[in-house]
């Protein structure tokens, strides 16, 4: 996404607030990792998501859709004149984001996850690594998951990732974004040739970091582990996986990568 990922690239320049305690006003228009509602990214990035989704997800405006990491609203925002009230859902686990969004789109459901992230959510008491979504099995066409996964562990996107896979309809569209480690995405960070702030220079267990001592600022997860972890869950990855601007990637089309896959083949 755009605008997704907050930099920590420099230890001494790392936000001094975590990202779940970024305050919103008329006087400040940072886009704030693409949250903030007064910065003009909010709708750019919103309404590039939406069309998105629509040309990739197969979204209607009767698909009922799932939005994980929810966040502001802005995803809601874009699709409040396409998408019928009953079949959006947000959710996310920071309450006062939540309010913000409910404030700007009060016609949609959001839905509030106490799940712990050292970001986000401090207090949390729900474990990433085996929290279900609150939802029954096959209720939505398309779940979608925007900016959240660069602040995952690798076993936690696993987690969510299947997860998905159990509340998607039959043939139901998975559109997700990443930062993915690959041999020619370690190669750019190496050489210090991917767009800045992508340095990753703390490299530890299943990911490279931003931040070693905010290792959640912004997430690099190897792309082979997460495949596996797709084909486990009856996800089949539409070819090719469009790699991000992060990388400069010559197929980009936003600037994280972005996964499309299909609950039971694209057949």
């Amino acid at each position: 996404m755009e605008s997704d990922s907050i930099s920590a690239s420099a230890e001494d320049k790392r936000p001094l607030k975590l990202l779940g305690e970024f305050e919103f006003t008329p006087q400040n228009i940072k886009p704030l990792g693409g949250l903030n509602q007064y910065s003009p990214s909010f709708n750019t990035i919103g309404l590039q998501y939406k069309n998105l989704l629509i040309e990739h997800a197969r979204l209607t405006p009767k698909s009922s859709i799932l939005d994980i990491g929810c966040g502001t609203g802005r995803l809601a925002h874009s699709l409040k004149d396409f998408i019928e009230p009953k079949k959006y859902v947000g959710l996310d686990n920071n309450a006062r984001y939540l309010t913000m969004a409910r404030q700007l789109n009060p016609l949609y459901q959001f839905d509030h996850i106490d799940v712990q992230h050292d970001e986000y959510n401090p207090g949390g008491t729900l474990d990433p690594n085996i929290v279900e979504l609150p939802y029954s099995n096959k209720s939505f066409d398309v779940v979608c998951v925007l900016g959240l996964f660069n602040h995952f562990r690798a076993k936690w996107v696993a987690n969510y990732i299947r997860q998905a896979a159990r509340v998607l309809k039959p043939k139901g569209i998975f559109f997700g974004t990443f930062i993915l480690l690959n041999r020619s995405s370690m190669e750019h960070i190496e050489s210090g040739n991917s767009k800045k702030p992508f340095a990753f220079n703390n490299r530890e267990g299943d990911g490279w970091y931003e931040s070693h001592s905010r290792p959640l600022l912004n997430v690099a997860l190897p792309e082979l582990p997460i495949r596996r972890v797709f084909i486990k869950s009856n996800l089949m990855i539409k070819e090719p996986i469009r790699y991000g601007q992060w990388c400069k990637s010559p197929i980009a089309i936003t600037g994280h990568d972005i996964v499309l896959a299909r609950k039971g083949g694209w057949l």
